[in-house]
């Protein structure tokens, strides 16, 4: 049945990612919840409420834009597959199918909905654990202004120092240099606005990427990039929020390598 093949898929999909996706998020709130533990007065019953069941929509929104990752890398190492019958017709290219063009774009578009969501969602989760009183609906600027109205002992310089590392880091000038630009916030939310308000993303091509330095990956790609490598990009970004700011706001060293139970008890 077509209907099982689709459902074993989703679920290869989710098991691809899932140790993945699971490790961030899991340290992030082991570290919350060492946080709140240490310092458990600082916030009533209401604002812990809050702050765990954001805590879960970041957790959430990560994880989704993991699985269209994976189906952007999947749909591309599935496409290299063609490297070898190129080599025996002379071809000088790869290209994508109408089909595998319409995957790309699917995924593409799920990526860019859900890693905005979760940057949109982090934005609300971290203005909770600084105890801003804002409960609206959030743009960069609101955040930027809420982030500079924060001047309670203890929360002040916190919001200072991520004020200074989304302004740099994730809304900072354009940058080619290293795994993540220092716009990647700024590109994400871009590209939802086109996706939700507009059009669609429309592709150019003009990757420079080879195979055996002898066939062009003739894919569509956004500045210069394959959607799966552009994507991937993004999402080291997000991850790196989630590393730099866990220490900031919880006033925990981030560990690296695999989750355990005890990291930070």
């Amino acid at each position: 049945m077509r209907e099982e093949e689709v459902s074993k898929g989703l679920q290869a999909l989710l098991e691809s990612v899932r140790s993945y996706a699971e490790n961030p998020i899991r340290k992030m709130e082991a570290m919350q919840q060492a946080y709140l533990r240490r310092d458990h007065g600082l916030y009533g019953q209401s604002q812990l409420e809050e702050i765990r069941d954001y805590y879960k929509s970041v957790s959430v929104k990560f994880y989704l834009a993991t699985l269209h990752l994976e189906q952007l890398w999947s749909l591309s190492h599935a496409s290299r597959g063609g490297l070898l019958s190129a080599l025996e017709n002379s071809l000088d290219r790869l290209e994508w199918s109408d089909d595998e063009k319409v995957l790309g774009s699917f995924a593409l578009e799920g990526f860019v909905i859900q890693a905005w969501t979760f940057v949109y969602f982090y934005m609300h989760y971290i203005l909770l654990v600084l105890r801003s009183e804002y409960r609206g609906s959030m743009t960069k600027k609101k955040f930027q202004r809420e982030l500079v109205k924060i001047r309670q002992q203890r929360f002040a310089e916190k919001a200072r120092r991520v004020e200074e590392y989304f302004d740099t880091r994730v809304f900072g000038s354009p940058s080619t240099t290293g795994l993540v630009s220092n716009d990647w916030g700024t590109l994400l939310e871009s590209l939802r606005t086109k996706v939700t308000h507009r059009d669609r993303l429309r592709a150019s091509y003009e990757g420079t990427e080879t195979l055996l330095d002898k066939v062009l990956l003739d894919w569509p790609t956004l500045r210069g990039e394959t959607y799966d490598r552009f994507c991937q990009q993004m999402q080291n970004g997000m991850f790196y929020m989630i590393t730099d700011l866990s220490s900031i706001l919880y006033e925990l060293e981030w560990k690296a390598g695999p989750y355990r139970e005890d990291l930070w008890q």
